[in-house]
């Protein structure tokens, strides 16, 4: 009997029942079978933990670090913070000096321990001001300073959105810390095959959290980079602006930042290519995929270099990422031009070498019969003296030419007769004309072989120092009077000692170079010249001298006695003397010293002729340079000459 055609719905009834094909492929394999996860999405996950790990690790060691991520730069690198305009009224410090040379900030709090809104001062520097004045509190800083009441400076000087921007990035950190700690669980589950029966919503879970840790590194990134490199506003009249980058350098939170972006956008990638939501789901037990993936799954090849792919795909997002963040704020602008009118050298003369401590003020050169103060200047320059405070193995003179170095002269100004004392060219029997009637003279007197001679006027007492030898009552030449137009209180046959003070903080090839009073000129640029440790002033500062008498005789003209020293011609030059000592001026003496020292000093131990007119030129330039040098275009009074006992041992001569 012929078999009957079966109806449509018992054919389909048939059909379901008969076996898939993975069926028959599982017959073929012995039909064993498995629900755990295959090889390679055991590594993404086993991947996957041991990075969450060392991520959580690093996010715990930046909130935990009160110095985690940024971190004061060497004092010597380091700018004035405070505002400028109160240096006169006494605050004039640098960062280290107000926090302490190895300050640093975290991400949740600084070295001292203090919370970003926490002041250890009781109060905000604004709110002091308002209730004490300001001249109350600037006295007060040295003991604020000892007791740390500076910390947090962010939240003590009002700087309100650096704080809003620090606090934004510590959240960031505790979301990234409690984002590891779960994913952690989560691919530890992952490994013992607890989320089979979620494992197509786990990988979109899993992605979506890497994918966010990827994101919040970037963020934090380019917060660190913003911040760094933001001037940021502070409302306080003390410290009214910061720029992070010119005080602070970056310490490893940053590096671990790069480091955690970088190893989870390497998980993010490796879930993405070798996890599957059919991870879990029952397969033949030699299937290198999941259920539903083979037919798709890369090779083990193939799928490396996709992770490689996007690794570097997100490393150029990040890198354009970060250039476009210091971008945007300024880092590759080239600095707006300054005011050509305004004289950023004014007011830099150092008054404290700590806070409020007035360290450079004269002190007594001894104390109970003890030195307590550096080597001195003006000194004895006669070849083969050897001045009797030793200077050590460490602190001696520069002795190439100036021009050589990263000096640059900042100052001309010349003292009455010479400072410093060369036997046989300026010393005790040297001689000049008659009293000066314009200086008003009333008295002298002459101290043998080192005090040089005292001069008295209505109002004050100027000292003259050593004359040279060269003058001759007779010859016209020292006795001419000059008609002056631009230098003031001179006089033809009388010796005078030029002093060229050089520093490499001055404001070289500017306007603004030459600066009185000197010291504006040596001390301009911040940053450069360490007073204390580490002592770098003999090094970056100093002095060239070179005597001459006055002639009025065009024979002897020099052509440039503005910029430096006279070498090279005739004997200009040509025996110089080179040691440590200090700043001169009549200010001190054998009892008062002073502690501007040490510095370099060159000293031309020759005596020489200049005509009247060289001088006046010299003034007339002088008087043309953008601040006003008009302090300086008459002789100022000598110091006597410095005792043995205070002048540095450590001489030494250029021929």
């Amino acid at each position: 009997m012929a078999e009957q055609t079966p109806s449509q719905p018992e054919a389909l009834d048939e059909t379901s029942k008969m076996p898939s094909s993975i069926e028959i492929e599982m017959k073929k394999a012995g039909g064993a079978t498995t629900v755990s996860l295959p090889l390679q999405s055991k590594l993404a996950h086993l991947l996957a933990v041991v990075i969450t790990g060392v991520i959580a690790l690093f996010v715990s060691a930046c909130l935990a670090d009160g110095a985690s991520v940024i971190r004061l730069k060497d004092a010597s690198e380091l700018p004035r913070i405070t505002d400028k305009a109160y240096i006169k009224k006494g605050l004039n410090y640098r960062a280290d000096e107000l926090l302490g040379p190895r300050y640093g900030v975290g991400l949740h709090h600084d070295s001292s321990g203090t919370f970003w809104s926490e002041a250890n001062a009781g109060a905000t520097l604004t709110k002091y001001i308002e209730e004490l004045g300001e001249p109350q509190v600037i006295a007060a800083v040295p003991s604020v300073i000892a007791t740390d009441g500076l910390k947090h400076p962010v939240h003590f000087l009002s700087c309100h959105q650096l704080k809003k921007a620090g606090l934004s990035a510590m959240a960031l950190a505790i979301i990234a810390e409690v984002a590891s700690a779960l994913m952690i669980i989560f691919h530890g589950m992952a490994l013992v095959g607890l989320l089979g029966g979620v494992a197509k919503y786990a990988k979109v879970f899993s992605a979506l959290i890497w994918f966010t840790l990827v994101a919040g590194f970037m963020v934090v990134i380019g917060l660190a980079l913003g911040i760094m490199e933001e001037e940021w506003t502070c409302e306080n009249p003390f410290i009214p602006k910061i720029k992070l980058s010119e005080h602070f350098r970056f310490t490893y939170g940053i590096i671990f930042g790069y480091i955690g972006y970088v190893s989870a956008l390497l998980v993010l990638c490796v879930q993405l290519v070798f996890t599957s939501t059919k991870d879990g789901a029952e397969r033949p037990a030699d299937a290198r995929y999941s259920v539903g993936t083979s037919p798709a799954a890369p090779s083990l090849k193939a799928g490396l270099f996709k992770v490689l792919g996007g690794v570097v795909v997100g490393l150029v997002l990040n890198a354009a990422i970060s250039l476009s963040v210091v971008g945007g704020v300024g880092y590759f602008k080239a600095p707006p031009p300054l005011d050509p009118e305004y004289n950023y050298c004014a007011g830099q003369k150092p008054y404290d070498a700590g806070p409020g401590d007035n360290y450079f003020d004269n002190v007594a050169c001894e104390k109970k019969n003890i030195v307590q103060v550096l080597e001195q200047a003006g000194a004895n320059i006669t070849r083969g003296y050897v001045g009797g405070l030793d200077a050590g193995t460490w602190r001696v003179p520069i002795t190439s030419r100036y021009v050589n170095t990263d000096l640059c002269p900042v100052n001309v100004h010349w003292h009455l007769g010479a400072e410093h004392y060369s036997a046989g060219e300026f010393d005790e029997y040297g001689t000049g004309p008659k009293i000066n009637k314009t200086l008003e003279r009333k008295e002298w007197s002459i101290t043998h072989p080192r005090g040089g001679r005292e001069l008295a006027s209505k109002d004050k007492k100027m000292r003259l120092g050593y004359r040279c030898h060269h003058y001759k009552e007779d010859d016209a030449k020292f006795t001419t009077e000059y008609k002056w137009q631009y230098c003031t209180n001179m006089k033809v046959g009388e010796t005078y000692e030029v002093h060229w003070p050089h520093s490499a903080a001055g404001a070289c090839g500017t306007d603004w170079q030459y600066q009185t009073p000197f010291y504006d000129g040596v001390f301009c640029k911040d940053g450069v010249i360490n007073m204390l440790t580490p002592l770098n002033t003999y090094e970056k500062i100093g002095v060239q001298g070179q005597v001459f008498v006055i002639v009025n005789d065009e024979e002897h003209k020099i052509d440039n006695l503005f910029d430096g020293m006279v070498y090279d011609k005739g004997d200009f030059g040509d025996d110089i003397a080179m040691y440590t000592g200090s700043t001169t001026g009549t200010t001190r003496d054998n009892e008062i010293c002073s502690r501007y020292a040490p510095i370099t000093w060159q000293v031309d131990r020759k005596c020489h002729l200049a005509s009247a007119s060289s001088f006046d030129a010299m003034c007339k330039k002088m008087m043309e340079q953008k601040d006003d040098m008009s302090g300086d275009v008459y002789p100022h009074g000598a110091r006597e000459l410095v005792d043995t006992e205070y002048v540095a041992n450590n001489q030494q001569s250029r021929e």
